[in-house]
C-alpha cells in the first residue's frame, strides 16, 4: 500500500471546484412537451376551480419537506369525479414559521384566481398537474366581459393583465376550452 500525500495547492484547486459547484445555479426544470390531447388523455381529473387558500405544513414528523395545500372552491368538473364542494391539490414547497421551499420553475397559484387544472398523481406526485405549467390555464375576464383562458406561464398567474391586453392575444373562452375537452373525452381510445 502507499499513501497519498496531497500538495497543499491541490486542497485548494479542489476548494475552487466546490466552490463553483455551488454557486452555479440550480438546472432549470425540464418538462416533456404535451399535446391538448396529452393534457386532456393523462389526466385523471380537470376541474375549473377559485384558489381559495394556501396551507402550508411538514408533511411527516421528521419535517424534512414542506408541501403547500391549495384549497379550490367553485368548482366545475369536467373529467373525474369529485363528491365534495372542494378540493385540496398537493404541491411541492411552500413557507412554514422561517423555512421556505422553493422549487425554480413550478407554477404558483395565486388566491383568488381561478383555474382550469388537469390534474394527475395528487398527494403522490411532486407536482400533479400534467405537463407542470402545461396543465394549468388562468381563467380571466376580457374586455367585453366574457370568461376566457390563457395557458400559464412559468408563474401560472398574469396578477394586473388588462383586458385590452387579452384582446391582443385573441384568447379562446372558456365555454369553447371546455366544449373542446369534453370533445376530446368523448372520442373513442384505443383499446390494446
Amino acid at each position: 500500500m502507499f499513501a497519498v500525500h496531497r500538495h497543499p495547492l491541490f486542497r485548494c484547486a479542489w476548494a475552487g471546484v466546490w466552490a463553483l459547484l455551488l454557486a452555479m445555479p440550480a438546472g432549470a426544470l425540464s418538462v416533456v412537451q404535451r399535446s391538448f390531447d396529452e393534457l386532456v388523455a393523462l389526466s385523471d381529473l380537470v376541474l375549473v376551480g377559485t384558489v381559495g387558500e394556501l396551507r402550508s405544513g411538514y408533511d411527516s414528523p421528521d419535517q424534512k419537506t414542506i408541501h403547500t395545500h391549495i384549497i379550490l372552491g367553485d368548482l366545475e368538473v369536467v373529467k373525474g369525479r369529485l363528491d365534495t364542494a372542494q378540493y385540496t391539490l398537493r404541491i411541492a414547497g411552500g413557507r412554514v414559521d422561517d423555512r421556505i421551499d422553493v422549487y425554480p420553475g413550478l407554477p404558483q397559484l395565486r388566491p383568488g384566481q381561478r383555474y382550469v387544472l388537469f390534474i394527475r398523481g395528487n398527494f403522490r406526485d411532486f407536482f400533479p398537474v400534467v405537463g407542470i405549467h402545461q396543465g394549468i390555464y388562468q381563467v380571466l375576464s376580457d374586455g367585453a366581459g366574457r370568461e376566457v383562458v390563457l395557458p400559464a406561464s412559468g408563474d401560472a398567474a398574469r396578477p394586473g393583465l388588462a383586458a385590452g391586453q387579452l384582446l391582443d392575444t385573441q384568447p379562446e373562452t372558456l365555454t369553447a376550452f371546455l366544449r373542446r375537452i369534453r370533445s376530446q373525452l368523448a372520442k373513442p381510445t384505443d383499446a390494446p
